[in-house]
């Protein structure tokens, strides 16, 4: 009995183009082994159980760093390659001032999360504009991670901001894990946080 009779052959490749366009080569071999006369030479293919519509629709959590030094951008990046929270991947967008930032969280309202720091312009530049955020631009769902550089400020500023910010983190002592961690807990669905 030849093989095409005896066993099923499923095909699932997929080409990502672009980051986000998904092609099926399915249908290309479909017609190129289904147009033989031959039986025999029929090669049948199962249907998927993910369509590429399910793959598309797997958006990732858009998450604004914004540092005014490039190489907390290249490690955070870094850092962070290839790693899902929740089954999501992470899309960066990078401002490296605190006017910057509020322009991409105009520009972007998708943006899930801001990994932010507080000295860049000015001493006080990220927590001016975690003022812009929750009172000037009403994003209240928008999570903020404050990363800072200086952690003998970051206590007193805890207390001042505890109802504005999701979490604080001193850059010197953050590891990727606990960078993962944090996001996996300010990540979380709706109805799951706290």
């Amino acid at each position: 009995m030849p093989l095409a009779h005896s066993a099923a052959i499923r095909i699932t490749s997929y080409f990502l183009i672009n980051n986000m366009t998904f092609i099926s080569i399915q249908n290309a071999f479909n017609q190129l082994f289904s147009s033989g006369s031959n039986d025999d030479d029929l090669v049948n293919f199962l249907d998927d159980d993910e369509s590429i519509a399910d793959l598309v629709s797997i958006k990732p959590w858009k998450i604004l760093v914004t540092d005014d030094d490039q190489t907390v951008h290249d490690s955070t990046v870094l850092a962070l390659n290839g790693v899902k929270i929740h089954g999501r991947p992470i899309q960066f967008l990078h401002a490296f001032s605190a006017s910057e930032g509020r322009e991409m969280l105009v520009e972007n309202p998708e943006i899930a999360l801001i990994l932010l720091d507080v000295v860049m312009e000015t001493v006080d530049a990220g927590f001016r504009l975690v003022d812009v955020i929750r009172e000037e631009l009403k994003l209240k769902d928008l999570r903020i991670v404050i990363r800072t550089g200086q952690p003998g400020g970051v206590h007193t500023a805890h207390e001042a901001y505890r109802a504005s910010v999701d979490a604080f983190t001193i850059k010197s002592k953050i590891t990727r894990s606990a960078l993962i961690e944090v996001l996996e807990e300010m990540l979380k669905p709706p109805a799951t946080l706290q």
